[in-house]
């Protein structure tokens, strides 16, 4: 093990993707790239907005809701994504792109 990791923290880069059967593209990409932590997610199905962003206890919570004619839920989404212990909250940045993808960017601390 090099001298300079920590073993609680998750390597300097890595990238995950999560894909759910019914979904055209994936729902949730992660990527830690140096000090900067980046989590992506799809949500063009949704109008900006119907889409609902948290940000509590090191969590970012992603849902949104789609509604009939009659006020009743046609579709729905819900994603979760734990930040590392070792970002800045303050530093913690939300983009919405064109295409409907949804981009929070963090730094990590040291």
């Amino acid at each position: 093990m090099d001298k300079d990791s920590d073993p609680g923290s998750p390597p300097l880069h890595t990238s995950m993707e999560n894909k759910f059967p019914g979904h055209a593209y994936p729902t949730g990409m992660i990527q830690l790239t140096g000090d900067i932590f980046q989590f992506t997610v799809n949500v063009s199905e949704f109008p900006p907005e119907d889409v609902i962003i948290s940000y509590y206890n090191n969590r970012i919570n992603v849902h949104a809701e789609k509604l009939g004619k009659h006020g009743a839920v046609v579709k729905s989404f819900s994603h979760q994504c734990k930040l590392p212990s070792n970002v800045d909250p303050t530093s913690v940045t939300m983009a919405l792109e064109d295409q409907g993808v949804l981009t929070v960017t963090a730094h990590r601390v040291h």
